[in-house]
């Protein structure tokens, strides 16, 4: 039996690694692979004119801030996390971070700040969940790819292997997971996130999810460690 994270091992707490390697082999695989979109002098000039931007992914302020910086110089970043907001720091005018670290969380603080005349511009990738809100303009800055070569590798990697716990920390992680794997060792699984958590269950799964909190990655890393959870 083994252990799925589909996280990058280098993101994960070396205290947790030595934890969960004492429980069973863990596998780190992260079922992605995430590349940047150049954005049409269309849609930089729709950045550059937004009231708000939002973030709601690391990888997205990455890349706002390698390639988009000086659009945004005036502009209210709004960001799902203080991890993400640590990523654009001196990027835009201020930084907002959303009281709690999930999409509802944001919109909900966003209507609270933005007038009917201001527009917001979120900075998604191409299979994004969020939803478009009045107001707001949906703008691709990243794909989320899977090949071809990439299932095969997965295949080959994952689709023999027995696995007890799984924390699957994207709707695409968990879909990309689910179609390869042929055990009959149904995982324990913890999502990182409501979002994920409901294509869990959407496939007749049962999966525990931590509350939203600052620490979230740490809180779903502690229920997969815990003894109870493979006892549930």
């Amino acid at each position: 039996m083994a252990i799925l994270i589909t996280y990058p091992q280098a993101k994960i707490a070396e205290k947790w690694q030595q934890r969960l390697a004492k429980i069973a082999p863990v596998i780190y695989y992260p079922l992605r692979k995430l590349t940047f979109c150049p954005l049409s002098p269309a849609q930089q000039h729709e950045l550059q004119r937004a009231d708000y931007v939002v973030l709601t992914s690391a990888f997205a302020a990455k890349s706002l801030v390698a390639h988009y910086a000086e659009l945004v110089q005036t502009t209210t970043l709004v960001v799902l996390s203080d991890k993400i907001a640590q990523l654009v720091a001196g990027c835009g005018q201020r930084i907002l971070v959303a009281p709690e670290p999930h999409q509802q969380a944001l919109i909900d603080y966003l209507k609270l700040l933005r007038q009917p005349q201001e527009q917001v511009v979120a900075l998604v990738g191409n299979l994004t969940k969020l939803t478009v809100q009045e107001g707001w303009t949906l703008i691709p800055l990243y794909r989320n790819q899977w090949t071809a070569a990439d299932v095969a590798c997965a295949q080959a990697k994952l689709a023999q292997l027995p696995i007890s716990r799984a924390l699957v920390t994207s709707p695409s992680n968990f879909n990309r997971f689910w179609q390869i794997y042929q055990q009959t060792t149904i995982p324990k699984f913890v999502a990182l996130g409501e979002t994920t958590a409901k294509v869990v269950r959407q496939n007749g799964l049962t999966v525990q999810v931590p509350a939203p909190q600052p620490q979230l990655l740490n809180a779903a890393l502690a229920i997969l460690a815990a003894p109870e959870f493979a006892a549930n």
